[in-house]
């Protein structure tokens, strides 16, 4: 079976080489290393890393539906979690705002 790592990467839908750079920094970033030794809570706590590394890659749509997936990987091992739980669309929404502004502001 595939690691989280691996399955993570596949779901970024971007070239293999900067999937694994952004999962792996994500990982780093929460304290786990190697990115194959990642647990479900792990996934979890590394999607904040991952959401905003996607978000220089792709669309906010994009961003979510990927973050999705991922959470979807865990899904059976935390379905109580919070972050294993869809955003409601209208937190997507005003996320996607607030990054525009961001961007238009620069």
């Amino acid at each position: 079976m595939r690691s989280l790592f691996e399955q993570m990467v596949e779901c970024c839908g971007l070239a293999p080489a900067f999937a694994r750079k952004i999962i792996q920094d994500s990982c780093e970033r929460i304290g786990v290393s190697p990115p194959e030794s990642m647990t479900p809570a792990d996934l979890i706590r590394s999607l904040p890393h991952v959401r905003q590394a996607l978000g220089v890659f792709l669309d906010p749509g994009e961003v979510a539906l990927k973050t999705a997936a991922m959470r979807a990987l865990v899904k059976g091992s935390w379905p109580n979690m919070p972050a294993v739980t869809p955003p409601a669309p209208e937190q997507e929404n005003r996320a996607a705002q607030e990054e525009r502004k961001g961007r238009s502001s620069s």
